[in-house]
């Protein structure tokens, strides 16, 4: 496993990373499963966007065996209110919420701490009044973060929240469905300017893009861009998809959402893949 460095930051993360969008309803000892193949296969990033029960205890159940803990990426704002997701931009209470999950982990500190949801400059001007920038960037100061990172739809907030001189990586969909989209690949060369590392959520639009020969209808917040219909192209594979987000100026993983072992298995097979495998080019012409 060759890693990469994260933007200016000293971490050096997998260029595959785990997302838990689709864990959500699997038990724990599943996801245990899931999370500790994954770190035999040299995968170091986790992005935990959710802190459901279930989630959390299979995370506790395979980091207790580890020897070397793995880059944990906690989102500050996902918060959970009896035993269900909630959204908080209340700055007490995202601090209380990041310290019980870091607790529940035995984590001394967010590796990353990833300000949830800021999909659109409206939102991003809301966690600037309301203070969770501020909060972000004090408990780095304190120890209690290592690298300040925002998740983000909006390619204004990437330029933006990479301008602060707080934030020090970028979460952001990159698939080969917005290769087109100019505003997305400014702001990719914007973070690659300033230092501040990629972390391509979205590979996969969703999963849409593996459909091969299929019509699919990709809604904007997966497409990274604007709704789009189209046939997916038969040779398209999980390597060639993420061979092309990998490739993208600045981006230092590739996280995507696995629901199962085998299709984890499937999507690893990138890290062992020839040239010809990962060669793109076909679905960029298509």
């Amino acid at each position: 496993m060759e890693y990469r460095q994260l933007g200016k930051t000293d971490l050096k993360v997998s260029p595959i990373g785990i997302g838990t969008e689709h864990l959500k309803k699997l038990p724990a000892e599943e996801i245990r499963q899931i999370v500790d193949f994954a770190i035999r296969a040299g995968v170091n990033y986790f992005d935990l966007v959710w802190f459901l029960p279930n989630i959390m205890e299979g995370f506790k159940q395979s980091l207790q065996g580890q020897s070397r803990k793995p880059i944990l990426a906690f989102h500050l704002g996902s918060c959970i209110r009896n035993g269900k997701y909630e959204r908080s931009r209340d700055p007490a209470h995202c601090e209380k919420q990041l310290l019980d999950f870091l607790s529940q982990l035995d984590f001394d500190y967010a590796p990353i701490l990833n300000i949830h949801y800021v999909g659109t400059l409206k939102i991003w001007k809301q966690i600037n009044r309301k203070g969770i920038l501020a909060l972000a960037e004090r408990l780095r100061d304190e120890g209690l973060a290592r690298v300040v990172s925002v998740s983000t739809h909006d390619p204004e907030v990437i330029k933006l929240a990479a301008s602060t001189g707080v934030i020090g990586s970028i979460m952001h969909q990159v698939s080969i469905a917005n290769h087109m989209y100019e505003a997305r690949n400014e702001a990719l060369r914007r973070c690659n300017e300033l230092g501040v590392g990629v972390v391509a959520m979205k590979p996969f639009a969703g999963g849409l893009l593996l459909e091969a020969g299929k019509e699919v209808k990709i809604p904007a917040y997966k497409s990274g861009w604007k709704t789009m219909v189209f046939k997916v192209p038969e040779c398209v594979t999980p390597t060639k998809l993420l061979s092309y987000t990998l490739s993208q100026r600045g981006v230092c993983t590739a996280v995507m959402g696995v629901s199962s072992l085998e299709e984890l298995t499937r999507n690893l097979a990138y890290l062992s893949a020839s040239a010809m495998e990962r060669d793109y080019a076909a679905l960029l012409a298509e």
